[in-house]
């Protein structure tokens, strides 16, 4: 809650608010006394894009990092 409170430009205590209303800006999962909020769920809440990101990809760009080349 924390973490998304502070992405969110929330304080803490806004959040928590917003969070026992139903007002939060992202879906909120509960587990116990604890609000927990999936990053997935953050980033929609953010208008970030959810990208799947390839294994192949991330290789690929710590080549290039690097300075190697496929040939």
């Amino acid at each position: 809650m924390r973490i998304a409170a502070k992405a969110l430009n929330l304080s803490l205590g806004t959040a928590y608010k917003q969070a026992r209303r139903g007002d939060f800006p992202c879906r909120l999962r509960r587990r116990g006394r604890v609000y927990v909020v999936a990053v997935h769920d953050l980033m929609r809440g953010l208008g970030i894009q959810d990208v799947r990101v390839r294994y192949d990809d991330i290789e690929e760009g710590a080549r290039l990092a690097r300075g190697e080349s496929d040939g």
